[in-house]
């Protein structure tokens, strides 16, 4: 198994949202903390689009992931949330750029197709990790925030 780089201050990561639609509010509490940690954060294009009760077309969708995967300068890629709408692009996902630069994929619920996809067939570590929609007020020291951090920046977990 490959383990992506972790990350260090001045990295970038991204937000993006491939299954249910959410909203400016729902992300500020983790973008302060992302910025917190040195961490500079890139919204994807349609993070904030609303189309039924996705986040965008699927085509958006997939445009938003396959531009962060392909963009060597994202350390890390996580999702706004989960729901339902990441089974319905991610086999229209080309993970060639991603295999050669690999990063932190992050999330849980709709995101598991995404860790079982590239787990099973590029072999390279992802985190079932907290997601932004869950991020609150004060959150920094939430255990769970904490064991994220701890994670992306490799430092000894218990």
């Amino acid at each position: 198994m490959n383990t992506p780089p972790y990350l260090k201050s001045g990295d970038k990561i991204a937000i993006v949202s491939p299954a249910r639609k959410t909203s400016p509010e729902e992300v500020v509490n983790a973008i302060r903390v992302f910025e917190g940690w040195g961490l500079e954060v890139v919204e994807g294009e349609h993070l904030y689009s609303s189309y039924h009760q996705f986040a965008g077309s699927d085509e958006q969708r997939r445009a938003d992931l396959q531009q962060m995967l392909d963009d060597p300068s994202i350390k890390a890629i996580i999702s706004s949330r989960g729901g339902y709408g990441t089974v319905r692009i991610i086999d229209r996902l080309d993970f060639s750029s991603f295999t050669k630069n690999p990063k932190w994929i992050i999330g849980y619920s709709d995101v598991t197709v995404m860790h079982s996809h590239i787990n099973r067939h590029l072999q390279v570590e992802t985190l079932h990790g907290e997601m932004p929609i869950n991020f609150r007020e004060k959150c920094e020291s939430s255990p769970s925030i904490l064991t994220l951090k701890k994670a992306l920046f490799g430092k000894p977990l218990s």
